[in-house]
């Protein structure tokens, strides 16, 4: 028997797999099932995928996260690219520059820290 057999509408744990389910009712698939928020993700492959912004996320489940990094990477960028053309775009392209690279950089970590957080707590 499976070491976690869970009910694939509600997700509760299932003592014995052929029968319905206790909290829901629904009926016994028999099959292993884990909610994909739950599953484990390989933390190389998340910072692999972070490297586009806010893949790394998308792939752990964490979709808000995600697209808070993409928009603001993204947004970060545009900006920048509209004070490119202008005198305090001149003064100002430097620093504005590290802003979305360092935001990207974390983006990358924050990635591989939540997969290997995900890893050793087997959630």
């Amino acid at each position: 028997m499976a070491a976690e057999v869970l009910c694939g509408r509600c997700g509760a744990l299932l003592t014995n797999p052929n029968a319905p389910c206790p909290r829901c009712g629904s009926p016994a698939s028999g099959a292993y099932y884990r909610p994909m928020a739950m599953q484990r993700k390989n933390r190389w492959a998340a910072a692999a995928l972070a490297v586009i912004p806010g893949c790394g996320h998308f792939y752990l489940g964490h979709s808000l996260k995600g697209v808070g990094f993409l928009v603001g990477i993204v947004g970060f960028q545009l900006f920048d690219l509209g004070l490119d053309a202008t005198v305090i775009g001149l003064s100002l392209g430097v620093p504005l520059e590290l802003g979305p690279g360092a935001l990207w950089l974390f983006s990358i970590v924050d990635a591989y820290r939540i997969a290997k957080q995900t890893e050793l707590t087997g959630a």
